[in-house]
């Protein structure tokens, strides 16, 4: 099968969101979910799906910029997915 290279660099992200939000669900500070997942599930669960869209993203651009893009991209999922855990609680108690 023949992806086109846009095709292949949106797997690539979805799979590099999949793997940081597996991250983040993990950790015991976690906002998104009442309790946080197993911690060892999530970690290779996330691992797994980071080093799956490096390996994708390196289909379609050089492997030290697909590194350097999953690194960039994680970052800023980290920062992000506590900001989205924080808005969704106050949403929420906004509407209490």
């Amino acid at each position: 099968m023949n992806l086109s290279p846009a095709a292949v660099q949106f797997i690539a992200v979805v799979a590099i969101i999949a793997g940081a939000a597996c991250f983040y669900l993990g950790a015991p500070n976690q906002r998104w979910l009442p309790r946080a997942l197993h911690a060892s599930s999530s970690l290779v669960a996330g691992a797994a799906l980071l080093f799956l869209g490096v390996l994708v993203w390196s289909q379609a651009v050089q492997l030290s910029t697909a590194i350097f893009a999953t690194l960039a991209l994680t970052m800023l999922l980290f920062i992000t997915f506590p900001f989205l855990g924080a808005l969704r609680a106050v949403v929420r108690n906004a509407h209490e």
